[in-house]
């Protein structure tokens, strides 16, 4: 049976575990997609400012922001500190060894024009190189919804910026953490956690890590123990105000370039800030058959951030050579001629 391509946004039926409805052409996530209305999106807005106003202030920072100098977290900052001025901000920028010059300046900078704290987590390159080319070399490493979001290499890499965001909210008992995440990558503007669940996710990161050959007895990925112990009963929220917005890239760009970010130079249709990304998608690609980025542009396509036109282009845009070359060669990975 021959490929068949969602009507509607850009999943297709080789993708495993995507069905598409041969009456409808839709696959099942376009059939049964319920955006939020702009209702919806305001009362989420006006809760997301009662909650700042209700908790901020308490702790040593409101929010912990995660920051990698790209442009949807460089405008997110920009414009969560606009519109909340009041907010004291700490930016995480994890460099994973790959964080392009031009992303660190970024990020750096968006601190000083927000007027945000700025801290780069870092980590020797030798250790995150090697757990990336065991990420690599994996296979199956992830659930299949967390292999659908994105490559193993990526998923390790979120997992480890969410793991380390939790640890510096809960140490700085900062009351909030917030992502850059369009409509299309997360619907869920507000997060809730609990001690449970942070518990929960610590230990399935740990078994994801062991899984491909990962001991993290030092916790340099994994959130201490002891700071989950010491946390109390009050666990922080996870916000994604990006996705209540309204969002196109060429506006995010635009905002951005006036008031002085600049283009990092990366020839990544997805990544403004990763140099390791482009090898990510060939390494997934190579091992699964599709494009990680397949089920995120799906979404943006979904929501009306991007045109169909504009996520088959991005999907079947040429990866980087030099890019995957360069990357394959720090870790050490063979790639194909």
């Amino acid at each position: 049976m021959s490929k068949i391509v969602c009507k509607k946004c850009v999943l297709d039926s080789d993708i495993p575990g995507i069905t598409i409805n041969q009456e409808t052409g839709l696959c099942h996530f376009c059939e049964t997609y319920a955006p939020l209305s702009s209702q919806e999106k305001t009362e989420y807005l006006t809760k997301i400012e009662e909650l700042f106003k209700e908790y901020g202030g308490k702790g040593d920072y409101d929010v912990i922001y995660a920051l990698s100098g790209g442009k949807d977290s460089s405008y997110t900052l920009y414009k969560l500190k606009k519109d909340y001025p009041f907010l004291k901000v700490l930016a995480v920028q994890f460099d994973n060894g790959f964080i392009s010059e031009g992303a660190i300046k970024n990020a750096k900078k968006m601190c000083e024009i927000t007027d945000s704290d700025f801290l780069q987590l870092t980590m020797e390159k030798e250790v995150l190189y090697d757990t990336f080319q065991k990420a690599a070399e994996s296979y199956d490493a992830f659930p299949k919804f967390a292999k659908y979001r994105a490559s193993d290499i990526c998923n390790i890499c979120i997992a480890i910026i969410k793991q380390k965001l939790i640890e510096q909210a809960i140490i700085r008992k900062a009351p909030f953490i917030v992502f850059a995440f369009t409509g299309g990558q997360s619907p869920n503007p507000i997060i809730n956690l609990s001690s449970n669940f942070i518990q929960w996710s610590r230990n399935l990161f740990e078994k994801q890590l062991e899984k491909i050959g990962v001991d993290d007895k030092d916790e340099l990925f994994l959130l201490k123990r002891e700071v989950i112990e010491n946390m109390g009963d009050t666990a922080p929220s996870i916000l994604h105000p990006l996705c209540l917005w309204e969002y196109s890239e060429d506006k995010v760009l635009d905002t951005l370039l006036k008031i002085g970010w600049e283009q990092p130079g990366i020839n990544d249709s997805n990544s403004t800030n990763c140099t390791l990304n482009a090898f990510a998608c060939y390494n997934h690609l190579e091992k699964y058959g599709f494009h990680p980025y397949a089920f995120d542009i799906a979404g943006l396509v979904r929501s009306g951030e991007m045109s169909r036109e504009e996520g088959i282009e991005k999907i079947n845009q040429e990866l980087s050579r030099p890019l995957i070359e360069e990357a394959a060669k720090k870790l050490q990975v063979e790639i194909k001629k």
